[in-house]
């Protein structure tokens, strides 16, 4: 699960789901579930790309979060 996913919809209906503890990841969805679900694959796979990378872990995000196989 996430926390602090900030959620809204746009001009055009679509919902957007983020969060700044992520920065750079983002998703969207035709309701406001759809955006949150969408939003927890896309940062795993955020997350994911990270590690591959040897890019850091944003720190706000680990402080928040525990990290599982």
């Amino acid at each position: 699960p996430v926390s602090k996913v900030d959620v809204r919809r746009d001009e055009d209906g679509v919902w957007i789901a983020k969060s700044k503890l992520l920065p750079g990841c983002h998703a969207h969805g035709q309701d406001r579930g759809e955006a949150v679900l969408r939003f927890q694959e896309a940062a795993k796979e955020h997350l994911e790309a990270l590690l591959e990378t040897g890019r850091p872990i944003p720190a706000e995000f680990r402080d928040k979060f525990v990290l599982a196989a």
